[in-house]
């Protein structure tokens, strides 16, 4: 899926190394980049500063930040649980196919268990959505932390590791599975929880507009479950008819969580 509509792209600043930054997004395969405002209405908008990388669609405005991860892993630092790692079930050495990237939360918490002898291959549809996180996992050690907190700054340090372990690739999940050599991956995991994003989510809307709405084919499950040694794991919404439509079993817990999570043992 190349993105058809052009994006204008630009920097803040002429400086070497933003003109660098600005070179690699033009080299980022599916993208179709602009300069210039053409025709009717403005284009989105992906500006490239010094503080970060931000895209804009009229007065949504995305920018990569690990809130949500950084959250997590702090909780797992101290001894918590966490529902995708309780489904999943990975530890160090393995290795994880993330089939739905979007903005990649769940892809650094899986990069942290793994390890530094593990991997984590992230496939996602848009172009656009797979440049603008890889090149926020590239830069990671760039955002700043504000907080003196030694357990938020342990945690922070941790997942810059992970961020680095993250392979990600533009593409259709279901025709990169189909190439995978059978039993390959410990994990493969699928999250489309987009399709269904709550319009009143601030944070979640501006993703919403980029991402891939359709539902999972069920060709791709069987290719998931050819190529993984483990399990293949499902993220979706309390009381979905897609765990029952693709084949999952759906894992006890989260009693008050919106999501549920589903699997199935190869």
């Amino acid at each position: 899926m190349v993105n058809e509509n052009p994006i204008l792209i630009k920097i803040s600043h002429p400086d070497a190394e933003l003109m660098k930054r600005l070179a690699w997004f033009h080299q980022q395969p599916g993208c179709k980049w602009t300069t210039t405002q053409t025709g009717e209405g403005a284009l989105p908008e992906l500006t490239i500063t010094r503080q970060g990388v931000f895209l804009k669609t009229g007065a949504e405005q995305l920018f990569f930040h690990p809130s949500m991860a950084l959250i997590r892993l702090i909780n797992l630092l101290r001894g918590e649980s966490d529902r995708y790692l309780e489904a999943t079930r990975l530890k160090a050495g393995d290795s994880l196919i993330d089939a739905t990237l979007g903005f990649g939360t769940d892809a650094l918490i899986g990069a942290w268990a793994v390890g530094e002898k593990g991997s984590v291959l992230a496939l996602e549809q848009s172009p656009i959505l797979a440049a603008f996180v890889q090149d926020g996992l590239n830069h990671f050690t760039e955002i700043i932390l504000k907080a003196k907190n030694k357990e938020k700054q342990a945690a922070w340090t941790a997942l810059a590791g992970a961020a680095q372990r993250i392979e990600v690739r533009w593409g259709e999940h279901l025709e990169y599975l189909k190439r995978t050599p059978s039993r390959s991956v410990n994990v493969v995991y699928f999250d489309p929880m987009f399709r269904h994003t709550c319009k009143q989510s601030d944070s979640i809307q501006p993703l919403h507009r980029w991402s891939d709405h359709n539902p999972l084919e069920h060709e791709a499950i069987l290719e998931a479950c050819r190529v993984a040694r483990n399990r293949v794991v499902l993220k979706e919404r309390k009381n979905s008819s897609e765990f029952r439509r693709l084949g999952f079993d759906i894992l006890l817990g989260g009693r008050y969580s919106p999501v549920d999570y589903g699997v199935i043992l190869v």
